[in-house]
């Protein structure tokens, strides 16, 4: 149906392709409370919004609202591209690939509207100036990408208030290069993770006026003064330490608060630097050092992998099918076991499991209840990034970055393409970027990994051989066969460097984000101690044999 004026729905509608196409400006459709039901959510086409049937399509126009109704069987449920000062009001949106879909709009308002058990929920890409209000994004199922309440890419100046955003299957609230967007008063409750934002500073969490932020119902704080504001703050996952500071200890607290809000928030103190392990895969072993020592000690012979785990301190060495736990700051071995496959190690971001994936498969074992699942993966490993997912791996492969999914039998359903063979592959502490160095290049392929597609391109001096990134998300370290490279993030400027007449063959960073340690082989075998990110040799730890892979513990 082609619409071209204001007009009210009288009754129910299936729809084998597009439900309705809008072509004016300047006007309203009323579902009158019927639903729009389309031939189901087709095929996954990640990272594209997929428009193989639309309840509501309306592209190029502005002063349009869509209100009171359904929408439910859609490839997307409403999709607006390239509007302006248009609007969602008050419409149910189940069971589709995408509930709505914001792309490339200004001054969009969602308000009153229900978007749930979609495999994507509420969507704005590249739209700014909008407004969410009062909105049920809720249950949204998975079908990795997806799983998300609410997900904003390359967004700005959006106000997000009184939502619930409510057991997503995945993140609740997912920033993806999106900055300066205001959010507070919303319910955020049973996702998986709650929230994850990479923009350090950007986004504000509560309203300034009245200090006041969001519920979030992991928050663990008190409320000793009863002003039904937290006296800490709660933290959100990403660099930087951001937090909302004034976050809610009941659920629609903004609704019964009856007093202003006292306010204890500080900005958190620098914290003390952490306490630093070096460990280094050389010549078949594990050796330690401190980034003083003079000389590495061996640690555990016999070793061909190596994994750090997201404590920071647990070391996962593999020799042939055996992988040993070992606490790093203790030397106690929490546990030995064998696998049926023998390949690349990793520690999955659940705090308690082991992935092993080769080219004869993936197995995953649970370091607490002893179980293991093997997985059937038949691709070529060099690296690993579990996602914050938990249930599916990155895998860097000469083909790209393969999806290995944990929850569907190892299924592998897509290969992110990159410009080139990895050579070396990094994911950000946010879990929201992975950098990779693409073979033969001076070329560093930015990945999303909720868009599963490059959406940027670091040009670099050299051909990278290692990559390495800064607590902070803002430095890229580059290392290559002569040296190694302090690049920004925002601007691209090579800030420092240094040259080593042996190669560079790993690198890693201190988690206080004030040392670089660089692996070197050939002409020496050593660790290099580098103050970051000037890039001044510090110190220089002498290995036995040329390392391989270098990692950091820390407690």
């Amino acid at each position: 149906m082609r619409v071209s004026e204001s007009f009210t729905l009288a009754n129910d509608m299936t729809c084998a392709g597009d439900g309705m196409v809008i072509v004016a400006d300047n006007l309203t459709v009323d579902l009158g409370g019927h639903t729009l039901t389309g031939p189901g959510m087709g095929p996954q086409t990640w990272p594209l919004p997929q428009l193989d049937s639309v309840g509501v399509r309306v592209g190029g126009h502005t002063g349009v609202t869509i209100r009171n109704g359904k929408t439910t069987a859609f490839s997307t449920g409403i999709y607006f591209i390239d509007m302006v000062s248009s609007s969602i009001e008050s419409v149910t949106t189940l069971r589709n690939r995408f509930g709505f879909y914001i792309h490339a709009s200004q001054k969009i308002t969602v308000k009153d509207s229900d978007v749930e058990f979609n495999i994507y929920g509420l969507h704005l890409q590249s739209s700014d100036d909008s407004v969410l209000t009062n909105n049920l994004l809720a249950r949204q199922t998975y079908n990795s990408p997806g799983g998300y309440g609410l997900y904003l890419y390359a967004s700005s100046r959006n106000r997000i208030t009184d939502n619930t955003i409510d057991s997503n299957i995945n993140w609740g609230i997912w920033f993806s290069d999106a900055k300066e967007n205001v959010i507070f008063h919303n319910n955020v409750v049973g996702n998986n993770p709650p929230v994850s934002d990479n923009t350090e500073g950007s986004n504000v969490w509560y309203d300034k006026q009245t200090k006041e932020g969001n519920w979030w119902a992991d928050y663990k704080g008190k409320d000793a003064d009863n002003d039904s504001i937290g006296d800490t703050p709660y933290p959100i996952l990403g660099p930087g330490g951001m937090v909302d500071p004034y976050p809610f200890v009941a659920k629609d607290g903004w609704k019964t608060k009856r007093r202003s809000t006292i306010d204890h928030y500080e900005p958190a103190a620098a914290r003390p630097p952490r306490a630093i392990t070096l460990v280094a895969l050389a010549g078949g072993s594990a050796y330690t050092a401190r980034p003083g020592d003079d000389r590495a000690t061996l640690r555990i012979p016999d070793v061909a992998q190596i994994a750090m785990g997201t404590d920071e301190r647990t070391l996962y060495a593999a020799s042939g099918k055996t992988v040993m736990a070992q606490d790093i700051v203790t030397g106690e071995t929490r546990d030995r076991s064998s696998y049926s496959v023998d390949g690349i190690v990793a520690a999955n971001r659940d705090g308690h499991s082991v992935l092993v994936v080769g080219p004869q498969g993936a197995e995953q074992r649970d370091l607490t209840t002893g179980q293991s699942e093997f997985f059937n993966y038949h691709g070529s490993p060099e690296v690993l990034a579990p996602s914050y997912k938990h249930n599916h791996v990155f895998v860097a492969t000469p083909r790209g970055i393969d999806l290995l999914y944990l929850n569907l039998g190892g299924r592998t359903p897509y290969t992110i393409p990159l410009d080139g063979a990895p050579t070396a592959m990094v994911m950000a502490g946010s879990g929201t970027r992975i950098y990779a160095a693409i073979a033969g290049q001076p070329l560093v392929d930015v990945v999303d990994t909720e868009q599963y597609a490059v959406v940027d391109r670091i040009t670099t001096d050299v051909v990278p051989t290692s990559l390495a990134i800064s607590p902070r998300e803002d430095v890229l370290y580059v290392g290559s066969t002569s040296g190694v490279e302090a690049v920004t993030i925002r601007d691209r400027s090579v800030v420092s460097s240094a040259a080593f007449l042996g190669s560079v063959v790993d690198l890693a960073v201190s988690p206080n984000g004030d040392q670089l340690y660089v692996a070197l082989a050939g002409l020496s075998h050593a660790i290099a101690v580098l103050d970051a990110p000037r890039l001044r040799v510090a110190h220089v730890i002498e290995l036995d044999n040329d390392p391989s892979r270098i990692l950091v513990a820390s407690y």
